[in-house]
């Protein structure tokens, strides 16, 4: 299975969005267990998949660790507030040539289910685009499956990547991520 870009966004995004916040706003935690997490790409959804993630409250902790890491690495610009009942994030970021802009919105109770959705402008590569991401995060239950661990992300296609693992390899943790 090729994995595209547009798919190693998400996933990327999934690994540090809970470490966006930057204070005196945070995101509340995400109950521990296993969550099913819907992506779809485009106004029309036109890519979409499903990650099944095993979360604990270790891997929530470094992911919040490594995000914050990394948005004062890659981003000049970074904000997150709260607007009514959802959080709100902009971001102007910059990855080698590729530069981003995005805004971001979450809503939901972290505890059964959450939403994000993310627009953004991203230029530098041979051409410039306008992006739309959607996630739809849902609670399953507390325990995770036979197997699979805390920052398990279950990709479609059998392939498993772990959190940690992405997160100790980009060097983004200011310490070593250990479930």
């Amino acid at each position: 299975m090729k994995i595209h870009r547009q798919t190693l966004s998400p996933i990327f995004l999934l690994a540090l969005i809970s470490g966006a916040a930057a204070d005196p706003v945070e995101l509340p935690a995400r109950k521990p267990g296993y969550w099913e997490i819907a992506i779809a790409h485009g106004s029309k959804a036109t890519f979409a998949m499903t990650v099944h993630a095993c979360i604990d409250a270790a891997t929530d902790k470094a992911m919040m660790q490594a995000g914050t890491s990394a948005m004062e690495a890659m981003c000049s610009d970074h904000e997150i507030k709260r607007q009514g009942e959802a959080y709100v994030w902009d971001t102007k970021c910059t990855m080698g040539p590729m530069k981003t802009t995005s805004h971001v919105v979450i809503t939901g109770d972290f505890q059964s289910a959450y939403q994000i959705e993310i627009t953004g402008d991203i230029s530098g590569l041979p051409s410039s685009e306008k992006t739309l991401t959607t996630q739809k995060a849902k609670w399953m239950s507390d325990a995770c499956p036979a197997g699979v661990k805390p920052g398990d992300m279950q990709m479609p296609g059998g392939i498993t990547l772990n959190v940690g693992d992405m997160i100790n390899s980009l060097g983004v943790a200011k310490t070593p991520w250990q479930p």
